[in-house]
């Protein structure tokens, strides 16, 4: 395959009619390195192209864009690479709105039509995000651009109107390298469609395939080889104050083939109408410290960074994590996390979903309860999880080291080898102690 330099960082790849299987091109995409993954080219063929992308570096404008009735919006940042952001116009027949601001892992100059290469890609070399690592973990993104604001609405609900398109289809759907997009309204993502971040393995022609337009024919006058149509984030808001409004996009696991997100023109408005779109799932991702040989697990955003820039030393990745569920979701139960406060350094936090285990632990002295922090679902009395759900598993270290830790696993080769090391399960049956999302 001929491949055109643009760019440092830049390149495209022109396309053929497709004919390879998805899944032998997915099994391809998962052992291919980064920079090699490619897909099928197909020819030029001439259509208008959008009316025009300009790059744009001003986060203030960008901001107020996107401002329509019942909000205003000011105090915005722009975080990315210059060519990452910018505006849009002329594109209803295209993308759903005529006008708007567009943010891309590439260079979004690029994302203008016809549909000539399989593979756009500008990898920019930026670092990723950290709210976004938790939409995805134990994966992490690259080459982030996030547009940040405060938004004041007049209800307390704000919704806004939006386009995800990306090269990524239809070749990597089901696979890791599933680019992220985000809309964190005070902290809570409403880029959602059924629970589930919106991505290429969320909307695509076998799942939610009426919320997505297949464009590797060129359907549309846009380079992305799919998108979807215009959605509508709905988030709640506090009224009369400030909330701020995190909208993110980035590559994840390599830098290349490109990915963007429209933002309609009077696209953010006071009252949203519809349904909250904040998802029912959180992501658990685990920690190991080697000195303590102890395992830790969180879904906070804000423990999670500081474990990986090394605030809370020691601690790594084991590349393992679970789905759990929001506070609040029906029929499911509270998890109560505990700090042990008697081992000074090894110290250790326990997690139970039991409210038997939960209260007698706020009486002991040896444990501090610090918070509920996420929810799941409980086995019946076989010890059968609920449909799409699996088993956590609980094991404990039996004191090894003089002190004592927990692990939380889904994975029965993890429980059947900490069982090999001596660690004890505990639970329903055997070890089971929740059941939490697939």
């Amino acid at each position: 395959m001929t491949a055109l330099l643009l760019s440092p960082g830049s390149v495209r790849h022109a396309k053929r009619p497709f004919f390879v299987a998805a899944l032998c091109l997915f099994v391809a995409a998962a052992l291919a390195s980064p920079t090699a993954r490619g897909g099928p080219a197909k020819p030029p063929q001439v259509q208008p192209r959008i009316g025009s992308i300009d790059t744009s570096t001003d986060a203030a404008q960008l901001a107020a864009l996107l401002a329509g009735p019942g909000v205003t919006i000011g105090n915005a940042r722009l975080i990315g690479d210059v060519l990452a952001a910018g505006t849009f116009v002329n594109a209803q027949a295209d993308v759903g709105f005529p006008n708007g601001v567009i943010l891309s892992t590439g260079r979004v100059t690029d994302i203008t039509g016809p549909n000539q290469f399989d593979a756009t890609s500008t990898d920019f070399a930026m670092p990723g995000d950290a709210d976004l690592d938790t939409l995805i973990a134990p994966l992490l993104t690259q080459d982030a651009v996030i547009l940040e604001f405060d938004v004041t609405p007049t209800s307390d609900t704000l919704a806004v109107r939006y386009v995800f398109g990306t090269e990524e289809y239809a070749e990597f759907v089901g696979s890791p390298f599933a680019d992220v997009v985000a809309i964190f309204v005070n902290g809570v993502n409403c880029a959602n469609v059924g629970g589930l971040p919106v991505s290429v393995n969320s909307i695509n022609a076998g799942i939610n395939a009426n919320l997505f337009v297949d464009n590797r024919l060129a359907v549309r006058s846009t380079e992305l080889d799919g998108l979807t149509r215009p959605l509508e984030c709905v988030a709640a808001a506090n009224p009369g104050i400030a909330n701020r409004v995190r909208i993110a996009i980035a590559d994840t696991a390599d830098g290349v083939y490109d990915s963007a997100i429209f933002l309609a023109a009077g696209g953010i408005r006071s009252p949203g109408v519809g349904s909250l779109t904040t998802s029912a799932l959180r992501k658990v991702v685990e920690y190991y410290h080697r000195d303590f040989d102890h395992y830790f697990i969180t879904s906070s955003p804000d423990e999670i960074t500081k474990l990986d820039n090394g605030t809370f030393v020691g601690w790594e990745r084991t590349g393992r994590a679970f789905n759990v569920f929001v506070s609040g979701t029906p029929g499911t139960v509270d998890v109560c996390r505990f700090f042990s406060t008697a081992f000074e350094s090894k110290s250790s936090h326990f997690y139970t979903p039991s409210a038997d285990e939960c209260a007698g632990l706020k009486n002991s002295d040896s444990w501090q309860f610090e918070d509920t922090v996420f929810n799941m679902a409980r086995p019946d009395a076989a010890v059968v999880c609920p449909p799409a759900t699996r088993p956590l598993y609980r094991l404990y270290n039996d004191g090894q080291g003089g002190a004592p830790n927990h692990r939380y696993t889904t994975e029965l080769d993890v429980f059947d080898s900490m069982r090999e090391l001596g660690w004890i399960p505990e639970g329903d049956g055997i070890g089971v102690i929740g059941c939490v999302p697939l």
